[in-house]
C-alpha cells in the first residue's frame, strides 16, 4: 500500500485576535485536523519569520512562541502554545534545501511567531505534533520559492503535514476594526476571488504573475503575505486537488482564505 500523502494547507492567518479561538475559523480548522491521521510532524513557513537570502531551518528539541505584535487585550499576551521540534526532520529539511542549490542555516535560535502557533493551537490545541519552522526568504524570487515548496514536497509522503501562513489579502492601512463581518472593500473581494479561481482552476501561469493583477498593490502593499500562497502551490504532487476550506473578508482588508493541496486518495481514507 502506497504511503499516506499528507496535505499542504495554506492559512490566512488574519489578526492576532484569532488566539481566542471560538469562532467558525477556529472550527473548520479543527475539524480539518481532525479529518486525516495526525502527522508525524509539521513543516511551517510563515510571513513573519523572514530571512534575506538564506533559508533558517529552526532545529530545536522543544519549541517556544512569540507573541509578536502589539496593541491588543493584555491577556492575549498570556496565551501560549507548547510543542516539540524534530531535529532529524530539520537536518533533512537543511539536507534537502543545501542539494537543490540554497543557501542553508540551521539554528535552534528563533520563535514560533503568531502566524504559526495561532493557526496550530486551533489545528492541534494539545501542541503534540512537533513543528519544524522555516524562514522565508524575503530577497528570493517567486520562482525559487516556488521551487522551495517542490523541494520539500516529498516529505508530505513521509508523514509531514506542510503549512504555509500569510493572507490571501493583507493591508494593514485599510483596516476597519469595527467592520469585522462587514462585506469588504470590493478590490479585496475582487482579488480574493481571483486567488481561489486560480487555485481551482490550477493556473498556476497566472498565480506566478500576481504583481500584474489591478488590484495586487492594494491587497499587498508588501509581499510577505502573498508568498507562502506561492511556496504551497510549489509543494504539489500529481493529483493533488485544490479544496478551499475557508474564505471571506474580515475588517474590510483582511482576506482570511485557507486552501489545502489534497490527493484523492486522503478523503477516500476517511
Amino acid at each position: 500500500m502506497a504511503a499516506f500523502r499528507y496535505p499542504t494547507v495554506f492559512f490566512s492567518h488574519g489578526t492576532p485576535m484569532l488566539a481566542y479561538g471560538e469562532d467558525p475559523y477556529q472550527e473548520t480548522l479543527l475539524a480539518y485536523a481532525e479529518s486525516f491521521p495526525k502527522p508525524k510532524a509539521i513543516l511551517c513557513i510563515s510571513a513573519h519569520s523572514l530571512s534575506n537570502d538564506q533559508i533558517h531551518v529552526l532545529k530545536c528539541e522543544q519549541n517556544r512562541i512569540q507573541h509578536d505584535f502589539t496593541g491588543f487585550p493584555k491577556d492575549l499576551y498570556q496565551i501560549q502554545y507548547t510543542c516539540p521540534g524534530l531535529p532529524a526532520l530539520s537536518d533533512d529539511v537543511a539536507d534537502l534545501l543545501a542539494k537543490a542549490g540554497m543557501n542553508v542555516s540551521l539554528g535552534s535560535e528563533g520563535p514560533l511567531d503568531h502566524g504559526i502557533w495561532i493557526p496550530l493551537s486551533h489545528l492541534y490545541p494539545k501542541g503534540d505534533v512537533p513543528v519544524v519552522r522555516i524562514s522565508l526568504p524575503i530577497n528570493f524570487l517567486p520562482a525559487q520559492i516556488l521551487k522551495m515548496g517542490h523541494v520539500l514536497s516529498k516529505l508530505r509522503e513521509q508523514g509531514v503535514l506542510i503549512m504555509a501562513s500569510g493572507g490571501a489579502v493583507h493591508n494593514l492601512g485599510k483596516i476597519q476594526w469595527s467592520k469585522k463581518s462587514s462585506p469588504g472593500l470590493p478590490w479585496a473581494t475582487e482579488f480574493e476571488s481571483w486567488l481561489a479561481h486560480c487555485l481551482m482552476t490550477k493556473d498556476v501561469e497566472t498565480l506566478m504573475a500576481f504583481e500584474e493583477h489591478p488590484h495586487f498593490q492594494q491587497a499587498h502593499p508588501s509581499t510577505e503575505h502573498f508568498l507562502p500562497i506561492i511556496f504551497s502551490i510549489g509543494s504539489a504532487l500529481p493529483g493533488d486537488e485544490v479544496s478551499i476550506l475557508f474564505s471571506g473578508i474580515e475588517y474590510e482588508s483582511l482576506s482570511m482564505l485557507c486552501f489545502s493541496l489534497n490527493h484523492a486518495q486522503a478523503q477516500a481514507l476517511h
